[in-house]
């Protein structure tokens, strides 16, 4: 990967006494009081563990200046302090109902604000120095128009925002992935931060990827437990963006604060994925952008009205299938200073992409396959060539074996199929010419509708009358189409069986 002068060395040592905890004691004693209020009792090794603090040299002597204050008390205890089982006292247990009007938070110990934005400069994506064979080592996976790679490089060493524009399905957010890849390895950051007495969530589950035990040597030597080590953050956002999600989001029930996706994303990447598409006026997202990408700051506000300058370390990566002069005006695009299309596959493009995904499923890819998905299936019905074309395709494959039964194939029919299920038929006359031609091939009668049928024209019959049967179900799942033809049609009134 890229090369840095200490970015990937950065390690929160262990705090070995209070001091060095560099959070307000008082905060401390509230969140250790609310703990042992939901519990009843704990254990001096509990603490350590739900708080992430050394029990020796931290917690110990916390615990010594809360008994005197008479709101714990050591219920019993074995030859080891850190054994010694604690409780709170009656005035202990009343300063606690107090402390949940400000903050019901109970969980791992906090960070100051200043020792995560030391953090942040210490582990910032832009002390790396990207090479082109970085750039190719984080694509060497995916297939696409290799002709951007040169300015993904100069892009990242700039540490500037990124537009990707093109057709829908043609990997921007794949090549977004990848972007992140090449700005280097694991980072810390802090489960949750504390700011004039507020606690701000950071750590997300489902945003942040933890590296796993043995994936890092870091993890190896002894460091600050309150921080988490996790995979350099990639978080995408799309239509559902908000102004009010873009700053700090206040639980009125938990009271505390969670924060927004861009702090989420620092030292990493942020996706604004279809872009233009949101509920905000894209010139209000916009202007909400130009402050951080220019000074490299952001302003979060407290619901006291206490601002808060965090370092933006993140790059922005914004991305559309709309056309860019609809939604941005050339002030804008100024500054963002790397504009790169992302263009449909070529047709020799589209057949490797097609070779890896039958790959990835345990199949010979048939060069005949992709020739009848192409040439009589996606280019008949007028569709220009996507790249996602291959797996989707694939995948409703998969579905009608797994549904009927049969091993993972692929052959015409299931092509048809899954074709007939994916592409979008928005001329409400092609459906209903479809579902007769099926009707009256069910029957046997005639031969397919013809052209003009199939444009909505009249033709004249050419056929007796089809008698009254049950109603047929429109062709549009795989499953009505794989088995139409199967279905059991019963005889007209008067016939008998």
């Amino acid at each position: 990967m890229a090369t840095g002068s200490h970015v990937g060395l950065f390690t929160p040592p262990p705090p070995k006494t209070l001091e060095d905890v560099r959070v307000p004691p008082a905060v401390l004693e509230s969140l250790i009081l609310r703990m042992v209020y939901h519990r009843q009792s704990v254990t001096g090794e509990q603490l350590q563990q739900e708080l992430g603090l050394p029990f020796y040299g931290v917690l110990e002597p916390l615990l010594e200046q809360m008994r005197e204050k008479r709101v714990m008390e050591i219920t019993r205890g074995q030859m080891a302090s850190i054994s010694y089982v604690y409780s709170i006292t009656d005035l202990g247990r009343t300063m606690t109902v107090q402390s949940f009007e400000n903050t019901t938070y109970t969980g791992t110990a906090p960070v100051s604000l200043e020792d995560y934005i030391a953090s942040v400069h210490a582990q910032t994506f832009r002390n790396y120095t990207v090479t082109w064979e970085d750039v190719q080592e984080a694509f060497q996976d995916l297939i696409f128009d290799e002709s951007i790679l040169p300015q993904v490089g100069p892009a990242l060493n700039s540490g500037r925002s990124l537009f990707l524009y093109g057709p829908p399905g043609n990997g921007k957010t794949s090549i977004a992935e990848r972007i992140v890849r090449v700005m280097g390895d694991a980072i810390f950051i802090p489960s949750c931060l504390v700011v004039q007495g507020q606690f701000i969530q950071l750590f997300d589950p489902f945003n942040h990827e933890l590296v796993p035990v043995g994936g890092d040597h870091r993890l190896e030597r002894p460091f600050d437990l309150r921080w988490k080590l996790i995979r350099r953050p990639f978080i995408i956002t799309g239509g559902e963006l908000t102004l009010a999600s873009l700053d700090l989001i206040w639980n009125n029930e938990a009271k505390f604060y969670e924060a927004p996706f861009q702090l989420k994303a620092n030292t990493g990447g942020f996706m604004l994925d279809d872009f233009g598409r949101q509920k905000e006026h894209p010139r209000s997202l916009l202007n909400r952008w130009i402050v951080p990408l220019e000074r490299r700051v952001d302003f979060l506000t407290l619901h006291t009205g206490t601002k808060l300058e965090i370092p933006f370390d993140a790059i922005i990566i914004f991305s559309t299938n709309l056309e860019p002069k609809d939604l941005v005006d050339e002030a804008f695009l100024r500054r963002i200073r790397y504009k790169i299309p992302i263009l449909s596959p070529t047709v020799d493009n589209f057949k490797r992409i097609w070779d890896m995904q039958c790959r990835s499923r345990g199949l010979t890819a048939d060069p005949k396959m992709v020739d009848y998905l192409l040439y009589r299936q996606v280019f008949p019905r007028g569709k220009p060539l996507r790249a996602c074309y291959a797996r989707d395709v694939l995948d409703h494959i998969d579905d009608i074996c797994r549904f009927t039964g049969v091993p993972l194939q692929v052959n015409e029919k299931l092509i048809e199929h899954a074709c007939e299920a994916y592409f979008v038929t928005l001329d409400s006359r092609e459906v209903i010419a479809k579902a007769k031609m099926e009707k009256e091939r069910e029957r046997g009668k005639t031969a397919p509708v013809s052209r003009q049928m199939m444009s909505g024209a009249k033709e004249a019959p050419k056929v007796a009358p089809v008698p009254k049967a049950a109603p047929v179900v429109v062709p549009g799942t795989a499953t009505a189409m794989a088995y139409q033809s199967a279905r059991t049609v019963p005889p007209p009134r008067g016939q008998g069986r």
